[in-house]
């Protein structure tokens, strides 16, 4: 049973100022909202191109050019059908995060079950191995988590 409890506690810990499992959802909610900003500044981008090469097929009489423009409409098709991997993505995300959600409920559970006095002489964080060249790599940061660039300009300042 205390084994139990430590491997429940290196979850999610009563005391901790940290969840992993929430911290896990909050980094893949990022991921999906990332990649939604980025497909749509795609999907704009393609709109304005394929609304230019209709412009200029209206305006053209020339057989050559009027099918490097017919090239042009049809890579935009191209760009459309594969921006659908963010839809995708978000999909098998947002399946990914319930589960965390339905293990992080699993996780509280039990720790009610037991209640708080059993876990407070574990310890409060487990160290997860991480390769040495990964610890100076901090990614981007979640909105609100990061460090500023004043907190940065005043490192140096």
């Amino acid at each position: 049973m205390q084994a139990t409890q430590i491997e429940i506690a290196a979850l999610r810990h009563p005391k901790a100022e940290q969840d992993r499992l929430v911290v896990a959802g909050e980094e893949l909610a990022a991921i999906v909202s990332a990649t939604e900003h980025a497909t749509n500044g795609v999907l704009s981008a393609a709109e304005l191109i394929e609304k230019t090469a209709v412009k200029l097929k209206a305006r053209t009489s020339d057989a050559g050019e009027k099918a490097d423009l017919d090239g042009i409409m049809d890579a935009v098709v191209s760009i459309f059908e594969a921006c659908n991997f963010q839809d995708i993505t978000g999909q098998r995300i947002g399946k990914v995060v319930r589960t965390l959600d339905f293990i992080e409920e699993r996780v509280v559970n039990m720790i009610q079950t037991w209640g708080p006095e059993a876990f407070a002489n574990l310890h409060t964080a487990v160290e997860v191995p991480v390769a040495e060249e990964a610890k100076l790599l901090n990614g981007p940061q979640l909105q609100g988590k990061a460090i500023s660039q004043s907190e940065i300009d005043a490192l140096f300042g």
